[in-house]
């Protein structure tokens, strides 16, 4: 539909200027609302890297200077313009200054597409909810990478052709000179020449000539600046692989749309299909190829690779807000006031969408607008522990996390991988797309790179935990976050002794990756048999395992050669473990003579199940003590020590004690787990 078929809803009050700002702040809030989001992308962190590099040395490298890997390897850059953009957003504003740069760019380009449908004939009403539809398909891809400038460039040439078609073609001239800047900061760049080759295709079936004649002209022109880029040629591989990549290395955003994951993108696609079957069923037929085929040729792209599902929203928000308009046509009819009423829920609802999450954010005590970094999308604490541990150089590290760190690290350190994949060779995914290899495969795939020490992420569902065997890698960190591993040679043994824990993993596809305890240490371990035993019981201990914990333990008091702490530290952990099985004489036993304030602690449960209530009341009283020396760190053992001194108390039948120490335990901890028992004991005692 063009501007000169404009339907009979448009006319009326819903058509002032007024209406037509109002719609277009309702649906620039929706849009700023979907943006202005906690960032979490970890692309952002390589293009904010890239960009300073070329700040501060006024070139855009040619290779993978950022890998220690495959440093001198082509890196086709397609993003200069736009890293450098968002490198100077990063020093003006930090991450915020980021999201507010995104936020900038989509907001631009959905004031564009507005324009758009306007000059489609689309009630501005409906306009705005047709684009906050293909805003919620786009959402996925608002994040803080290049794309961003192929999001304005397509709105721009939309709207390029809208006033071509009405004679002003000044617009689509003007899409050389800015294609060149397109081209150099996004690899998309070549959707350009691709979709007004297919406009200019439809033109020819909708009968305009003249305007598909210089949609192809200007398509001519802007193909041969796809090479016009410090990549030159390299951008052919580089466009390529955007079609060969989950056979290259699978990524999440080239793989196939499917439900109910990519819902409001089929949804969308529904949409579409049944505007276009109306708009052919129409009589006169709306002549509107030179809009579908562009429509078609992107929805079959996204639906193919996801990556290419917010390109395929952008054009079809405009084409449903006119053809909706079109077919709502028969409201006219309607007096002003109800069809004001509708527009005005229309554009609230909108509102309502935007505003009320974040008051209740706000209400759940959490930031109206939070433009931070999204918790859990770095293992900060994990990067913090390896630098500290001196373990950056020759660091494995996974994809994402790779780019992270060639922000951080750069160029004190380089990566051993990061998301740019056309910046390493087919047969480096080659190998790391398999999660099949064989421990002995990628202990030599590491060694060719000199690689010490590896940062695994996403540690519950990554096969890479499993390939480092025991024998020749240590596990010296485990978090929720990450997995480090390190190699077993002299310059790490001391790190190795103090932090080793009795773990490996195994991965099955059907399973994922399970955690496998080592009963035993491996001979090149530094760690003696007994504090081996005695870790291994704490992990048992961790996974709730108190009788495998038990064993551990009897080994590792059995065994010989143990340090004094060592042993301490076995029979405190013994102790907890039998006290748990109901072993209360062995716990005694056990924890005779440790003065710490959790052994004292234990002691005090020990001698209360044995019935000796007023020797439990002087252990809890010495654990209270312990804790509350500047030397101990018994901290975490002062509320169970506080409540057991009450449950001692009455038991010894001084009521009033009881009480008033229970009463300050639920003041000083109301939380802990063994609040609602010291309630229900406060209720049962004596007056």
């Amino acid at each position: 539909m063009t501007g000169e078929q404009r339907p009979a809803i448009e006319r009326g009050a819903s058509q002032s200027p007024a209406w037509t700002w109002a719609a277009a702040a309702a649906l620039l809030l929706f849009v700023a609302g979907r943006c202005l989001q906690p960032m979490d992308e970890t692309d952002l962190f390589y293009n904010l890297r890239l960009g300073e590099i070329v700040l501060g040395t006024h070139h855009v490298p040619r290779t993978n200077l950022l890998s220690f890997t495959n440093p001198d390897f082509p890196d086709p850059n397609l993003a200069w313009v736009f890293q450098i953009v968002l490198a100077l957003a990063y020093r003006a504003g930090g991450i915020a200054g980021t999201v507010l740069l995104k936020t900038a760019f989509v907001m631009a380009t959905f004031a564009l597409l507005f324009r758009v449908a306007l000059r489609r004939g689309a009630n501005p009403a409906v306009a705005a909810l047709a684009l906050a539809l293909a805003a919620w398909a786009a959402e996925p891809r608002f994040v803080e990478r290049p794309h961003l400038v192929t999001f304005l460039g397509l709105a721009t040439l939309l709207l390029a052709l809208e006033r071509a078609e009405a004679g002003r073609p000044w617009l689509l001239l003007a899409s050389l000179p800015l294609g060149l800047v397109w081209a150099n900061g996004n690899s998309c760049f070549f959707l350009a020449p691709a979709l007004l080759s297919l406009h200019a295709m439809g033109c020819v079936a909708d009968r305009r000539g003249a305007d598909g004649r210089r949609a192809a002209l200007v398509a001519a022109a802007l193909l041969p600046l796809t090479l016009a880029t410090p990549a030159g040629t390299g951008v052919l591989r580089y466009v390529a692989n955007h079609f060969r990549m989950p056979v290259l290395r699978p990524l999440q955003e080239y793989r196939v749309a499917e439900w109910p994951t990519d819902g409001p993108f089929l949804i969308l696609a529904l949409v579409v299909a049944a505007m276009a079957v109306a708009a052919t069923a129409r009589r006169p037929p709306a002549r509107a190829l030179r809009q579908v085929l562009p429509l078609l040729a992107l929805g079959a792209l996204g639906a193919r690779r996801i990556r290419f599902v917010a390109e395929f929203a952008l054009l079809a928000g405009p084409f449903v807000a006119a053809g909706a308009s079109t077919g709502l046509g028969r409201l006219a009819r309607l007096p002003v006031a109800p069809r004001r009423a509708g527009a005005v829920a229309a554009l609230a609802a909108l509102v309502a969408l935007t505003v009320a999450p974040r008051f209740g954010a706000a209400r759940a005590g959490r930031k109206l607008v939070d433009l931070g970094v999204e918790p859990g999308l770095i293992p900060t604490a994990a990067i913090a522990w390896v630098n500290a541990a001196g373990l950056r150089d020759r660091l494995y590290n996974d994809l994402e996390v790779g780019s992270y760190l060639a922000w951080e690290g750069w160029p004190r350190h380089r990566v051993f991988q990061d998301p740019r994949i056309n910046g390493y060779p087919d047969a480096w995914h080659a190998l790391l797309r398999r999660d099949d290899l064989t421990r002995e495969t990628w202990d030599g795939f590491l060694g060719r790179y000199g690689v010490q020490a590896a940062l695994i992420s996403f540690p519950d569902v990554n096969p890479r935990a499993a390939l480092f065997d025991p024998d020749r890698w240590a596990l010296v960190l485990r978090t929720g976050e990450a997995l480090v591993f390190v190699r077993r040679d002299p310059a790490h043994a001391a790190l190795i002794a103090r932090d080793e824990l009795p773990l490996t993993f195994r991965f099955a596809r059907d399973t994922g990756v399970e955690p496998v305890p080592l009963d035993e240490g491996p001979a090149s371990s530094p760690l003696p048999a007994c504090e081996w035993q005695r870790r291994l019981g704490e992990l048992f201990v961790e996974r709730n395992e108190p009788s495998r914990a038990d064993v551990a333990f009897r080994r590792a008091l059995e065994a010989t050669g143990c340090l004094d702490e060592t042993r301490r530290a076995a029979r405190s952990g013994a102790a907890s473990v039998a006290l748990e099985l109901g072993d209360a004489a062995r716990a005694t036993a056990l924890l005779a003579g440790l003065e710490t304030a959790g052994a004292q602690t234990n002691r005090g449960y020990a001698e209360l199940e044995l019935g000796h209530p007023g020797e439990a009341l002087a252990a809890f009283e010495r654990a209270r003590a312990l804790a509350a020396a500047p030397s101990q760190r018994g901290g975490e053992a002062m509320p169970e020590a506080a409540f057991g001194t009450a449950l001692a108390l009455a038991a010894l039948h001084r009521h009033d004690e009881a009480k008033a120490t229970l009463t300050t335990f639920l003041a000083r901890w109301p939380d802990h787990f063994a609040a609602p028992r010291a309630r229900a004991l406060l209720r049962r005692l004596p007056p």
